[in-house]
């Protein structure tokens, strides 16, 4: 299968008897909305160690996984496996020819995941900025640091203290929308 549309089309011509996987957390739950959303008839099978999925996957014994590029990379350099979406908003540089899941029609699949640098509360703007300005410089200063973080399928977008919290923001508010498509509610204390 070369799509997801061509999965999504599999799954409703032979139904139950496809497998699909996921990294725990946020991958878990947009993949789970995903099958939700469309009413696929597939088993979710859940890992302990998602490094053993693109095994299964190669091997036929799971027919979709949601993973981080890194976790697929050995095999799809091997031949052995197809990556037919990334999650990204922007398509990574190491597989440029790979659609984004907007581009190939389920934007809601999409979730930029966010790393970055954490410190205390009350810790001043001031300091955030300079310490977001330094980790700039020297990224901006050392392309190696770019081209190992893009052998890995990472996106690099260099944001400020503000920028920063926006992102986060956004993919709370896109995991509630998840959650609630999933009927999921928040623990009361």
């Amino acid at each position: 299968m070369k799509t997801l549309g061509e999965f999504i089309a599999l799954a409703r011509a032979k139904p139950d008897t496809l497998n699909v996987a996921a990294a725990a957390g946020n991958s878990d739950l947009i993949l789970s909305a995903f099958v939700k959303a469309q009413g696929l008839p597939v088993a979710r099978v859940p890992y302990r160690d998602i490094q053993q999925a693109p095994s299964d996957l190669a091997e036929g014994r799971i027919h979709l996984l949601m993973s981080s590029y890194a976790t697929m990379l050995p095999l799809t350099q091997a031949g052995k496996l197809r990556v037919i979406a990334v999650t990204s908003r922007k398509r990574v540089a190491i597989a440029a020819d790979i659609p984004t899941v907007a581009e190939a029609g389920y934007p809601y699949l999409g979730l930029d995941s966010l790393i970055g640098m954490y410190g205390p509360r009350g810790m001043s703007m001031a300091l955030r900025e300079a310490i977001a300005a330094d980790v700039r410089s020297v990224v901006e200063a050392d392309p190696a640091i770019a081209g190992q973080l893009a052998v890995s399928g990472q996106v690099i977008d260099l944001r400020g203290p503000h920028e920063f919290a926006d992102g986060i923001k956004q993919i709370r508010n896109q995991l509630a929308v998840i959650a609630q498509t999933l009927g999921l509610k928040a623990h009361q204390q």
